[in-house]
């Protein structure tokens, strides 16, 4: 019989979790977990079965008075334990960020096509990142002792499967005693806009090396407060340092799609960071992600007409990008897009498309530990010793001597 601590308990636990954005389901006994207790993960990845093994009812391997911690072979983290109602499951969440080339890896365990890895990368943008689990652990422990007990009526075991910026606001009336003090103020201010405006202008030209210098001696510890927090601080100037960048980028001449995608990802990994000095090294590599977007994604050299085709390739680069198929998305006559591609970019579709294909795989043979075939299929070709013999013309050397000679995989 549920006592009514226990319920007050786990009401109280589940509208804590609900605000943390940690799901939190209770499996009633004798029935089997469906696709919505990982998100859809394992549904993404084609699998559509192994939710019964991770994910035990009372009939299955669980045992009564323990609370289970569980990582999956996916890199997601759960908290599991059975209940009077049956079981109670907490998670997915993840405990550090996961890189793309983590995910990569996945899908290639996984067998899953080059063609779904964007929904993929979907699935695990919605799992919610936890890098400090006490909070959670001491809740759990709680509702433990509410149903079993004290903290030694019950186990908990660990088990790991394999597999726009805010405006400036000026000094509040009176808070500057002289005149003087007031034009210092006035001067620092100006000289940091420059600054900042400088530091976008090599940003919008693509200067990774310039840019980074400007950025080499600042400290976000320097910077003018806008709240009392030192970490929150570090975060709003992360978020303006984001938009302002974004709109460099912009300038530049990088569609939307690219910039969405890419300030999106680099806004949640603002609200992850733990230090202010991790607030800086994200400065930096936002600068090296958007430069590196105005050098290889850049559309303004060309006509509107061009620069939608170039940015469907770009992004679609594991599709079927042949002449045929770019002139149907663009609802024009294939000789009319080659004509006016050739002039616009000085190549040829083919020729272009390529070049891109050849270039995400170079940065794959480097930044993951993915299979030469699986590389292959995320630059949309299925032949390897085609796309071997592609990337040795255009780099002189083949795919296995280019990732020797330039590794920096850390697995």
């Amino acid at each position: 019989m549920i006592t009514l601590p226990y319920k007050e308990e786990l009401s109280y636990l589940l509208k804590v979790l609900k605000k943390m954005n940690l799901q939190a389901l209770v499996v009633p006994a004798g029935t089997m977990p469906d696709s919505g207790i990982d998100l859809g993960l394992r549904k993404a990845l084609g699998l559509n079965s192994g939710y019964e093994t991770t994910f035990s009812c009372p009939s299955g391997w669980a045992e009564d008075r323990t609370v289970y911690k569980l990582s999956d072979e996916f890199m997601c983290n759960y908290i599991f334990m059975l209940i009077p109602e049956g079981a109670l499951v907490i998670g997915p969440y993840q405990t550090f960020e996961i890189r793309r080339e983590q995910l990569l890896e996945i899908a290639e365990r996984c067998a899953m096509p080059a063609t779904n890895f964007s929904r993929l990368e979907a699935v695990y943008a919605a799992i919610p990142l936890l890098r400090d689990k006490t909070p959670l652990l001491s809740m759990i422990n709680v509702l433990g002792e509410s149903l079993w007990g004290s903290g030694s009526a019950f186990h908990i075991i660990d088990i790991k499967q394999e597999l726009t910026a805010p405006r400036g606001i000026l000094p509040e009336q009176g808070s500057v005693s002289e005149p003087e003090d007031f034009m210092a103020q006035m001067k620092a201010m100006e000289a940091r806009y420059a600054y900042e405006n400088e530091l976008l202008e090599n940003v919008s030209h693509g200067l990774t090396s310039r840019a980074e210098l400007m950025l080499s001696n600042f400290s976000l510890k320097l910077m003018d407060s806008r709240s009392t927090d030192p970490l929150r601080n570090a975060k709003i100037y992360c978020f303006i340092c984001n938009t302002l960048m974004r709109k460099a980028a912009e300038k530049g001449g990088v569609h939307p799609v690219h910039l969405d995608a890419a300030s999106s990802a680099l806004s949640r990994r603002i609200e992850v960071i733990g230090t202010v000095d991790e607030g800086t090294e994200l400065m930096l590599e936002m600068v090296r992600s958007y430069c590196r977007l105005v050098r290889d994604s850049s559309t303004a050299r060309y006509s509107p007409f061009i620069r939608r085709c170039v940015t469907y390739i770009d992004s679609n680069i594991a599709a079927d990008l042949s002449l045929s198929t770019l002139s149907a998305a663009q609802n024009v006559n294939a000789s009319y897009l080659s004509t006016q591609f050739r002039r616009e970019v000085g190549k040829t579709v083919t020729e272009y498309v390529t070049e891109r294909r050849m270039d995400l795989a170079a940065r794959l043979l480097i930044t993951s530990g993915l299979q030469i075939q699986t590389v292959a299929q995320h630059c949309g070709m299925s032949d390897v010793n085609y796309f071997s013999k592609l990337f040795k013309k255009q780099y002189g050397i083949t795919p296995r001597q280019y990732r020797t000679e330039n590794r920096r995989y850390m697995p």
